[in-house]
């Protein structure tokens, strides 16, 4: 098992002192090899076009399936406009803080994983971070896809709401 690995589940077996809850990005396939302690809840984010993660028994997981891409950069590639249609919403942000929100006491770790474990699933760590205070360790976010933490955080709108204002 990889060393990075190991050190996360470490974490996940030791609760903060201060009882806040900590979060995690993770890779899906790390994600996919965690135990499966009533302590966790994962946010899955799969692309489109993937299919679910392999999750087990996990009781509290929020399933999402969209894009990696940054929509509210006005350089995009042809590549990332192609993809913009699945791209993170306003609704998407609003089912993970209804989900963390509804979370029981004795969660006391969130585990996001994205396919490799550094846009999206940071993206949701850091808007965690910043709404709710859980711990993280920023410096393992820097990845972090922007679009997506200004949507989660209300500095922005999702692009489907974009579009509805560029009638």
């Amino acid at each position: 098992m990889p060393q990075r690995l190991q050190d996360i589940i470490g974490k996940l077996y030791k609760p903060s002192l201060d009882g806040a809850r900590q979060v995690i990005a993770l890779s899906r396939s790390d994600a996919e090899r965690l135990p499966q302690l009533p302590s966790i809840a994962v946010i899955s984010i799969v692309a489109p076009e993937r299919p679910p993660a392999n999750l087990g028994g996990f009781t509290h997981v929020l399933r999402l399936s969209f894009a990696d891409v940054d929509f509210l950069n006005p350089n995009l590639s042809a590549r990332a406009k192609a993809k913009i249609v699945h791209a993170f919403t306003e609704e998407q942000a609003l089912a993970i803080r209804s989900f963390v929100e509804s979370l029981p006491d004795e969660i006391t770790s969130v585990v996001v994983h994205c396919e490799g474990g550094y846009s999206r699933s940071c993206a949701i760590a850091v808007a965690l971070h910043r709404l709710y205070g859980y711990h993280a360790e920023p410096q393992l976010l820097s990845q972090a896809n922007p679009s997506v933490v200004r949507v989660m955080t209300g500095d922005a709108r999702g692009h489907h709401k974009l579009r509805k204002v560029r009638h």
